[in-house]
């Protein structure tokens, strides 16, 4: 309950502070490509059929793509202020979602209620049990042969290899505010994991996976990298 009240302070005192300029303001490149992988070929009546969740869906950077693709889009976010300004954003851009502030390990849905559960470097600030909890309940609000999409740190990451992390899981960094790198995390959980131990706790929930590999980026002028996992998973089971 604290880590989680430290992670809402945190980014309702940010989107507060800066607004769009905090997050993104255009969709995770890897999104783009498992949603043209999918569902390129599919007209707009079709498209509409398909119910679509991003948890941790922030000020809307990866929404509304998914919304003026004319899928019927959703979101959920920890943060009030983020859930404001998504909402700003759609309606700027003349298109709808539906919008809710909530927590990705009680999703407020239906099980078996939508096609796509999309996860853009948000359950990663969920520490190693309750991370497991949210692909039990992601598999559980998919319907059958409904598609999940994660973009998720690596263990690879030059981040998660420094000697002066505090961590409070093996998996889950604490805080590195001592340490120059691309993320700072301040008392609130960020999670890495290796491809091989994600693709093992994805098939353990029964999810089939369709598509895996690593992408790997530098920053400060190749000084720093960061490693993500880029997964997409089917459910195979109810």
């Amino acid at each position: 309950e604290i880590l989680m009240n430290n992670l809402k302070k945190y980014y309702e005192k940010n989107y507060k502070k800066f607004g769009f300029k905090f997050q993104r303001e255009y969709p995770n490149e890897e999104l783009v490509r498992f949603i043209s992988r999918n569902f390129n070929k599919l007209r707009l009546n079709e498209k509409r059929k398909i119910k679509i969740l991003e948890t941790g869906c922030g000020s809307g950077g990866n929404l509304w793509m998914l919304a003026e693709q004319g899928f019927n889009s959703f979101g959920i976010d920890l943060s009030k202020s983020s859930i404001r300004l998504a909402k700003i954003n759609l309606r700027k851009k003349k298109l709808q979602a539906n919008l809710v502030q909530g927590d990705m390990v009680n999703l407020p849905y239906k099980n078996n209620f939508f096609n796509v559960i999309v996860d853009v470097f948000s359950s990663c600030h969920l520490t190693t049990n309750e991370g497991i909890n949210f692909l039990d309940i992601c598999n559980k609000k998919l319907k059958k042969n409904g598609l999940f999409f994660s973009y998720f740190p690596s263990k690879k990451s030059m981040m998660f290899k420094n000697s002066k992390n505090v961590f409070l899981d093996k998996n889950t960094l604490y805080n590195n505010s001592s340490v120059k790198t691309i993320y700072k995390i301040e008392n609130f959980p960020f999670r890495f994991l290796s491809r091989k131990d994600y693709l093992k706790i994805l098939e353990e929930k029964n999810f089939k996976i369709i598509h895996s590999e690593e992408l790997t980026k530098t920053y400060f002028d190749t000084n720093d990298y960061f490693t993500f996992n880029v997964i997409e998973a089917k459910k195979v089971s109810n």
